[in-house]
């Protein structure tokens, strides 16, 4: 099933194809189906962020930090797992809890702008 189909109004459908709604309900998402593969890209205090879900696991999680040099490249930290999808409030509270995160972005380029590193 395509990722992107997260319930039957996510899809189009050709009108010449009366019930075609009806049917893709019944047959797919009436009967559930499980997730194989989800990656999720978004932001979390403008930190960018990826949750994977690969069957049968966990989401694992994970956080992009910006190489303060510029033009390097980014490190990616595991900042951890849970079992449902997670909430960008989720990840704010992952992200605080790491060392790499404690300031924002902006206050890391800052510093580094300003000498302070």
């Amino acid at each position: 099933v395509n990722p992107f189909w997260r319930n039957v109004e996510s899809w189009g459908f050709n009108i010449l194809a009366p019930g075609a709604k009806d049917k893709a309900q019944k047959a797919i998402f009436d009967r559930g189906f499980n997730e194989t593969y989800v990656a999720l890209s978004f932001r979390a205090r403008d930190e960018k962020c990826l949750a994977l879900k690969v069957y049968p696991y966990d989401w694992q999680l994970f956080a992009y930090l910006e190489d303060l040099d510029y033009g390097g490249p980014e490190t990616v930290i595991r900042l951890g797992s849970c079992e449902t999808e997670p909430t960008s409030s989720l990840m704010s509270d992952l992200l605080n809890s790491r060392p790499e995160f404690k300031e924002t972005k902006t206050m890391r380029q800052m510093k580094k702008t300003l000498g302070q590193r």
